[in-house]
C-alpha cells in the first residue's frame, strides 16, 4: 500500500519508527512548518490496526490515507510462517 501520513513534527520519530516495524519502506518525508509529511510503502497484512497506532501515538493529531500500489511475492521467512500456521487444517473449499 502506498501511505501518506501527515503529523505534527513532534510525532514524526515515533510514527516513522512504527511504520519500520510494520516491515514499511520511506519514500520520503517532507517537512512544511509545524507538520510533516511522511510518504511510504506498507504490505497490506501490516496495516490492519493502523489507525488505532497513530491515534494513540500522535494524540490524536496525526492522519494517514492509504492506496493500492503494487503487488509483490510474499517474503519468504512469512510464507513459512503461514504454512506452518496451516498445517493440519482442512483445506478451503469454493
Amino acid at each position: 500500500m502506498k501511505v501518506e501520513l501527515t503529523t505534527p513534527s513532534d510525532y514524526q520519530g515515533d510514527l516513522v519508527g512504527d511504520l519500520t516495524r510494520r516491515r514499511g519502506k520511506i519514500l520520503g518525508i517532507e517537512p512544511k512548518d509545524t507538520t510533516t509529511t511522511v510518504n511510504a510503502e506498507v504490505p497490506l497484512a501490516e496495516m490492519f490496526g493502523y489507525a488505532t497506532a497513530i491515534r494513540s501515538l500522535s494524540k490524536g493529531r496525526a492522519s494517514s490515507s492509504m492506496e493500492p500500489f503494487s503487488f509483490e511475492p510474499v517474503p519468504a521467512s512469512i510464507v513459512a510462517t503461514i504454512l506452518e500456521s496451516t498445517k493440519g487444517k482442512p483445506a478451503a473449499r469454493a
